[in-house]
């Protein structure tokens, strides 16, 4: 393998999370541990319809988790089996108000259920993290096992950083231009004779 080629591979190899290239994918559905939504209730990004307290998320925990359904959608999440599969279903009230009554409307609304994604409550619009300095085990965790299927399917690459990072470059440079005109005209009086 060429030196050339080592590089190359190094820079495109899938290195970090990112967070400005972040599309927030692994924070949905994520089980957030009890009492933590409470100490950041001014960092809420969106709205909260239900809450399911699904116990102890890990055997090594010692406290439980709750997922909070972000999504409109009357389907909401209530857990997961053993096998790590979503467990979803309609509460009463939604059924009643909805005027649910046959299994076809049912369906129907859990054949929707796929549409949306429940995004994690501190998720700002750009995929950004409002309580990231502050955000729990299970997040910090996230990747970092080898054992377990949580690996970021958007991780940016070395390269993918760089271009990142030059493009924003440039963008500060044209906005300085911007402003530095705006300025030059407003400030620099025009000679009598124009």
């Amino acid at each position: 393998m060429s030196y050339y080629t080592k590089i190359r591979a190094y820079l495109n190899t899938p290195a970090k999370c990112f967070i400005p290239r972040c599309k927030a994918r692994c924070c949905i559905d994520a089980p957030l541990p009890e009492g933590f939504l409470d100490k950041f209730q001014g960092r809420i990004q969106r709205p909260i319809y239900r809450a399911v307290n699904i116990g102890q998320n890990d055997p090594r925990d010692t406290f439980n988790s709750v997922i909070y359904n972000t999504t409109p959608n009357p389907v909401q999440l209530i857990g997961f089996d053993q096998n790590g599969n979503k467990l979803v279903g309609i509460p009463r009230e939604v059924l009643n108000e909805l005027n649910i009554k046959s299994m076809e409307q049912v369906k129907e609304l859990l054949n929707d259920y796929g549409k949306y994604k429940n995004y994690c409550p501190f998720i700002t619009t750009y995929g950004r993290c409002s309580v990231y300095e502050h955000r729990p085990s299970i997040c910090r965790e996230f990747g970092s096992s080898p054992l377990k299927i949580d690996h970021c399917p958007d991780k940016s690459s070395r390269l993918d950083i760089i271009k990142f990072h030059v493009k924003e470059f440039f963008n500060f440079k044209d906005t300085f231009k911007f402003i530095f005109a705006n300025l030059k005209s407003k400030f620099i009086k025009t000679s009598p004779n124009n």
